[in-house]
């Protein structure tokens, strides 16, 4: 019995080196999900590049490459599943086997990962690896979605992005059989999570289910020996002048004295131009009544309204490259977000900054009249430039969304485009897997709750913005 378990692991071992031998660069396709935006593109180039550098030393050829934005014009691309129908139509029939899935900032040790590849390529119940995420408890971000049916299994495991993930070819063209047949769909207008939602689409229902995800622990989350992947430190260009910013904050009368308060309190107190918008003028703030009644959603006329003054103001401010709108329940780090801003292109250049969420491209037909927003929650970040030109937007009623209004007005009318950072964040902490938030440090954090705003403000940003307050101090 001995001899015959050493034999079978011998013929394993065997196997899983012929498997490796058999599998190289031809049966991958590197696909980086890139933005337009200068810095976002030159870092996906630079993946690109060491991608194509270490295939080339490996094995003598060329990698199979994409940066979404340059070779596949497809709106939503950065939710995934929009690209699975140019991949299919373009590998169907070649030696590609796998479609592997890259943010820029990811890095990629490409003899590791042929490796994990190449095992999980045997395996035939086998359909999609990555590092696996979960969600601890059900959250806004997520729909509030639950699968009871699932937790015998170790409950609904969804791909770090960050971590890069890989799809067999066979699931894709399972999958946009069931779309294009009608018999799965996305179930929900807004893309918040792709990462969560395009799990959520392959796994389909309890009564029809589709291949969960495989957890890959060489897909990892922060650099180590065994690692195919890992996210790499989003970089910092330097640090702006903090004076160089404006914040605009939304409020209304009913929340001076609450979160007007906890604002100032803590990030408040580390910004040399802050300035609160209501319903009612309060010196004390200071707040300016921008002439409009407090709405319960939306605030579009409001935010509009924001704008305009702002921009009226900074005309004789030339020190101001930057227009911050937040909400007053915005919990941000001042010091994170003057490193971060250092990457982009402020004063007249058009820059939108902040965490982006889609509208419509879940919608087959109307595909190509989704549009991306920069959820307000977490903040926004805008270049003087950029914060006059979506000044112009004009709202359908007082209360209609903010910011889909200023998304829409942005993709279908001003052609501006917007960029995403993960490191705004439109919930609380607690809606994220930790995983997610110890990769980097934070920007933003949205919603007063438990823990309380000063408590998640002291845990997350305080110590950077005390020594940003100690060093303009010297």
């Amino acid at each position: 019995m001995k001899l015959n378990n050493h034999i079978r692991a011998f013929l394993l071992i065997i196997v899983s080196v012929h498997a490796a031998k058999n599998f190289d660069s031809r049966n991958v396709v590197f696909t980086i999900i890139g933005q337009s935006e200068p810095y976002h593109s030159s870092v996906a180039s630079r993946l690109k590049l060491d991608i194509e550098n270490q295939v080339n030393e490996l094995e003598g050829r060329e990698a199979i490459t994409h940066i979404t934005h340059e070779d596949f014009s497809v709106p939503g691309a950065w939710t995934v599943i929009p690209l699975f129908r140019p991949l299919f139509t373009k590998y169907k029939g070649s030696d590609v086997r796998w479609v592997l899935f890259l943010e820029p900032h990811t890095a990629v040790r490409c003899g590791k990962l042929f490796e994990a590849l190449a095992a999980a390529d045997k395996q035939k119940d086998v359909m999609w690896v990555g590092y696996p995420l979960s969600d601890d408890e059900p959250t806004i971000i997520h729909h509030f979605t639950h699968f009871e049916e699932l937790e015998d299994v170790g409950g609904f495991l969804y791909p770090n992005f960050a971590s890069g993930f890989a799809m067999k070819m066979g699931l894709l063209e399972s999958v946009l059989d069931k779309m294009e047949s009608g018999t799965v769909e996305i179930d929900a207008d807004f893309a918040i999570d792709p990462a969560f939602e395009l799990a959520r689409l392959i796994y389909g229902s309890r009564e029809s289910p589709g291949p969960l995800l495989t957890r890959d622990l060489s897909f990892c989350v922060v650099s180590m020996d065994n690692c195919a992947t890992y996210p790499r430190q989003f970089d910092t260009c330097g640090s702006v002048v903090e004076d160089s910013i404006f914040f605009a904050v939304k409020t209304w009368s009913a929340f001076h004295s609450t979160r007007a308060r906890a604002l100032k309190k803590t990030w408040g107190r580390h910004v040399t131009h802050l300035h609160f918008f209501s319903d009612q003028n309060d010196p004390s703030l200071p707040a300016t009544n921008i002439g409009l009644p407090n709405s319960k959603t939306g605030h579009c006329m409001k935010t509009i309204a924001i704008l305009k003054e702002v921009v009226r103001r900074v005309q004789t401010m030339p020190q101001i490259k930057w227009i911050f709108l937040a909400d007053d329940d915005t919990i941000l780090g001042v010091q994170r977000l003057s490193e971060v801003l250092s990457c982009y292109r402020g004063g007249g250049d058009v820059t939108v900054l902040g965490e982006r969420y889609g509208y419509g491209y879940g919608k087959k037909d109307a595909i190509h009249k989704g549009y991306d927003y920069i959820t307000g929650g977490g903040g926004t970040a805008l270049s003087v430039g950029a914060a006059k030109l979506l000044s112009q937007c004009a709202c359908a009623s007082l209360s209609a969304p903010d910011d889909m209004t200023l998304g829409a007005c942005a993709t279908h009318r001003l052609h501006v485009p917007l960029t995403h950072s993960p490191l705004f964040h439109q919930a609380r902490p607690q809606d994220y897997p930790r995983e997610v938030l110890a990769r980097d440090r934070p920007i933003s954090f949205h919603r007063h709750s438990t823990p309380d705003p000063l408590k998640v403000y002291a845990t997350w940003f305080q110590h950077d913005d005390l020594a940003l307050r100690i060093r303009d101090e010297l």
